[in-house]
């Protein structure tokens, strides 16, 4: 199992050098920084439903109480978001938008990370995938963390700030406790060789999930197409008829 875990700090690093993470270190106020965040919407509200998902189909009564324990831990961070797009945005986030063409590429990551919680799978493998989710996070969030804190307008941040930030660390306790269960278990090549595969599609939705970014912040804006009106010619007065 340990080689599945340094698969996992493996594809974090790597994940960690996308060029999404680049442009947080650019300078400029915070609204253009983070000019992608409200595109993570979709995936945001799907989270809270992974780890739903994850959690009941775990077979074994002790290892779905911890996997409850960490849903609820996530509980409420959502909130945070969607408070913070709504800042950045300048207006309500309107919850119709995640299903537009700019959020294509989120949509289509979540539902692969979905499907992942859908299949049955192994309880092993079912850490594994809570594991490598939250190993996505510490990536993410590790560099939010070091953005100001404030927005131009003076209103703090929650999700994309150390607040986050904090709170992920609490987890710190969750995931030593499963990790420490992981290292205690046997796995055949068979399983080991699942459990690797499984990290690399979760990677690989979050990669092309940034991508999407990537490519949706290079699109040029779409202007309203200029057509020429038709001349209209103007109409002869009518003239009244003398009266006879």
């Amino acid at each position: 199992m340990r080689a599945v875990l340094n698969h996992i700090a493996e594809r974090q690093n790597r994940f960690a050098e996308h060029h999404v993470f680049d442009g947080l270190q650019q300078d400029g106020p915070l609204e253009q920084v983070l000019a992608f965040a409200p595109r993570l919407a979709f995936w945001v509200m799907s989270f809270q439903d992974v780890l739903r998902l994850n959690a009941q189909r775990m077979q074994d009564p002790e290892l779905a109480m911890l996997m409850l324990r960490h849903r609820q831990e996530e509980r409420g961070h959502d909130h945070w978001f969607f408070e913070d797009a709504a800042q950045l945005m300048g207006r309500p986030f309107n919850l119709t938008e995640p299903w537009g063409r700019p959020h294509e590429a989120t949509r289509d990551a979540s539902y692969a990370i979905l499907a992942e919680a859908m299949r049955p799978l192994d309880d092993r493998l079912r850490i594994v995938l809570v594991l490598t989710l939250e190993s996505t996070s510490h990536a993410f969030f590790s560099r939010t963390a070091n953005l100001p804190q404030t927005l131009s307008q003076g209103t703090r941040l929650k999700y994309f700030s150390n607040h986050h930030m904090e709170a992920e660390e609490q987890h710190e306790v969750f995931e030593e406790q499963m990790e420490s269960m992981l290292l205690g278990m046997e796995l055949s090549p068979e399983l080991r060789a699942e459990a690797i595969a499984l990290v690399d599609r979760v990677y690989a939705a979050f990669h092309s999930m940034f991508d999407g970014f990537q490519a949706e912040a290079q699109r040029p804006a779409v202007k309203p197409e200029w057509r020429p009106q038709p001349a209209v010619t103007a109409k002869p007065a009518l003239v009244a008829s003398p009266a006879r």
